[in-house]
């Protein structure tokens, strides 16, 4: 996994895949290969309840040590929402499905992004390997949406049946999930306990990308 807090293409990936955000109010977000470093906890801690990093090496921002090709211990539809971004194309071609058939186990949702093989993105690192999953074949579980753009960003939304969904150009919008489902409020880029504005919440981790994140408190 690329840590994109440092990686060239961090631009692109943080300025642009996060119009995809799952939306603010869900119960809890698993961040499926976030990487040591995990670059996107800051932005994903403020839309959820829970959230937690997942990646096959430890760390200290990392939260559960596992491979998700081998399987996972958690209960099916566990997660409100999986968060896989630039991962998928990290995995060798022949567990690719395996990779994604136990993240869509244990979750109810799940926005997956990696570049195709004509981005710039995708050939800068020899590591990368083209995405050969059908993602149209899971319509039979979720609501397939592909935003796939020609410039060879790769963006999947994988979404529950049973709740309304919307997708623009401010995010994702899913029917159920609130703002005020937190337990935190966001004022100038800081939080604070919902209950008393006086009290500052305090996550796991700081807000990070102050000056592009804007848009989505």
């Amino acid at each position: 996994m690329i840590d994109v807090s440092s990686h060239k293409n961090v631009e692109n990936v943080i300025r642009f895949f996060l119009s995809y955000l799952p939306p603010r109010g869900a119960e809890s977000i698993l961040d499926v290969g976030g990487g040591s470093t995990a670059p996107y906890r800051g932005v994903l801690q403020t839309r959820c309840i829970k959230y937690r990093n997942l990646y096959i090496r430890q760390g200290d921002r990392v939260d559960y040590n596992q491979d998700v090709v081998e399987g996972t211990n958690f209960k099916d539809k566990e997660w409100d929402w999986v968060w896989c971004s630039e991962t998928l194309e990290h995995i060798p071609q022949e567990y690719m499905k395996t990779f994604v058939d136990e993240v869509c186990r244990i979750s109810k949702n799940i926005v997956w992004t990696f570049p195709l093989p004509h981005a710039p993105a995708f050939i800068d690192d020899p590591g990368h390997s083209e995405v050969i999953v059908d993602m149209k074949s899971y319509e039979k579980d979720f609501i397939v949406f592909d935003k796939t753009t020609k410039t060879g960003k790769g963006i999947w939304i994988f979404a529950r049946k049973d709740r309304e969904i919307q997708i623009d150009n401010r995010g994702v919008h899913q029917e159920g999930y609130s703002v005020d489902n937190l337990p935190f409020i966001i004022r100038n880029y800081k939080c604070y306990t919902r209950d008393d504005e006086s009290v500052p919440w305090t996550f796991h981790e700081p807000l990070k990308y102050k000056h592009t994140m804007e848009k989505f408190f």
